[in-house]
């Protein structure tokens, strides 16, 4: 992507109506390399909405002219020393992961939640590929003193 071409790029914040291009985008990109899922239109919709209805959800998507490029989502959550942001999801379009996007996208996500006295952002992501590697870029760090288990039923 040229220079000029992240110039033409603009932010929305995220609200319902943009429900059918994020789940279109979101579809994808992630039953693609490297996750392979199995998402549908119709399941996509409803994790992106159930995100989006929670209390005080925001998000942004970043478009290239008409072209919507890649969403971050998630929703903040008080805690006993100030505001945590959690992401839920994050996506850049397939073909432009690489190119410096994803850290515009983050670092304007970043500045905005700044605004909302939010003063602390986590995420889950998966371990040992480029995604945990793109938020060590972006300056997170694992927590030492948390973890992430799971048990199926």
């Amino acid at each position: 992507i040229m220079e000029k071409e992240l110039i033409d790029m603009h932010y929305e914040e995220i609200t319902l109506q943009y429900l059918e291009e994020l789940a279109t985008l979101y579809v994808e990109t992630f039953n693609d390399e490297p996750w392979n899922d199995e998402w549908t239109i119709d399941t996509a919709k409803k994790r992106l909405q159930q995100i989006i209805n929670t209390e005080d959800s925001y998000g942004l998507c970043i478009y290239q002219k008409n072209l919507m490029c890649g969403a971050i989502l998630g929703n903040m959550e008080q805690f006993y020393n100030g505001i945590m942001f959690n992401i839920k999801v994050f996506w850049i379009k397939n073909g432009m992961r690489g190119n410096g996007i994803g850290t515009r996208l983050f670092q304007e996500f970043e500045n905005r939640l700044k605004g909302k006295s939010v003063n602390e952002i986590i995420l889950f992501t998966s371990k040992g590929d480029f995604t945990e590697h793109f938020y060590y870029k972006q300056k997170m760090k694992s927590n030492p003193y948390m973890i992430f288990i799971k048990k199926e039923i």
